[in-house]
């Protein structure tokens, strides 16, 4: 089960740790945040695999991080439910 934790936030900063996550889940959530035209910076720090979780971080130029976010993970729930229904067609 993966949990998020903030551990800093500001007006156009949110940094969180992403106990549970791995490269699978942050690379894409990295990706596509750093898409979003209203995101000034993201990156994710994985740290040693058995004393940090991992944490990410998103700075943005307008709106803020978290529906920076948001937005984000909709953009890849919507791919992955694109996929579903294309092997659902196939099978």
């Amino acid at each position: 089960m993966i949990e998020v934790t903030q551990v800093s936030k500001s007006k156009n900063e949110l940094e969180i740790t992403v106990h549970g996550a791995n490269e699978t889940l942050l690379g894409p959530l990295l990706n596509r945040t750093l898409a979003d035209p209203q995101v000034d910076y993201a990156s994710y720090y994985m740290g040693h695999i058995l004393l940090d979780d991992p944490r990410f971080y998103v700075r943005t130029k307008k709106g803020t991080p978290k529906a920076a976010i948001n937005r984000a993970m909709e953009s890849i729930l919507a791919d992955i439910a694109a996929i579903q229904k294309k092997l659902a067609k196939e099978a």
